[in-house]
């Protein structure tokens, strides 16, 4: 049973309520599945949330398919409605220092025709790889269009474009991607590809500071 992705409807969601569908103990734990969840799976660079489902520590968010798998300390009735609680302020992070990295990645791409190959948020700072040398001289200039964009508070547009669509969209990709690809744009800075969770408007993002 696919289950349905909550923090894609609404980024700011914290608490939810879902039924258990399936719970299998494992070596680490209990692995849940849940007709719906807001706990973001690991993926795009992204980190996993953690919290708590039915006042049952989460350890691990994973995707197996279309199932959002949640790796939980103790085991959870299936069939049974429970309230789930987001970490707040580790999911807030993440989601700041992912769409900032976007922001950068996007300029960067428009100034320098270089693409962002990898990346990885970290609990201080995250880590951008290109494809291209930035000059050095370059980073203060960079840095200051980057708050630019924040102090515009720009929305976010976050969709899959439809199949006839797609080839028109002119996307930032790592890679050649099959149909159905999710996209997130900040308009006239970057659109890409991405499976992660972002801020609403690029105002939340707060300060962007480069160092290399």
């Amino acid at each position: 049973m696919a289950t349905r992705k909550l923090y894609y409807e609404d980024c700011h969601l914290k608490t939810f309520t879902a039924k258990v569908i399936s719970c299998a103990e494992t070596s680490k734990g209990y692995a849940v599945t849940l007709d719906a969840t807001a706990f973001y799976p690991e993926g795009g660079g992204q980190a996993c949330d953690l919290g708590t489902l039915g006042g049952v520590r989460v350890l691990d968010v994973r995707e197996s398919g279309e199932e959002v798998v949640h790796l939980c300390e103790n085991k959870l009735e299936v069939g049974a409605v429970v309230e789930g609680f987001i970490d707040w302020n580790r999911r807030f992070d993440q989601m700041q220092q992912h769409t900032g990295e976007h922001i950068v990645s996007g300029i960067v791409h428009r100034l320098y025709g270089f693409d962002n190959v990898g990346f990885h948020v970290g609990a201080d700072v995250i880590t951008v790889d290109f494809d291209g040398i930035i000059p050095q001289e370059a980073l203060p200039l960079i840095e200051a269009e980057a708050n630019q964009v924040v102090w515009q508070n720009l929305t976010l547009r976050c969709w899959y474009p439809s199949e006839e669509e797609l080839p028109t969209v002119g996307y930032r990709t790592k890679r050649a991607l099959p149909w159905p690809v999710r996209i997130v744009e900040i308009p006239g800075v970057d659109k890409c590809a991405c499976c992660g969770v972002q801020v609403a408007m690029t105002g939340e993002v707060g300060l962007i500071k480069l160092f290399n």
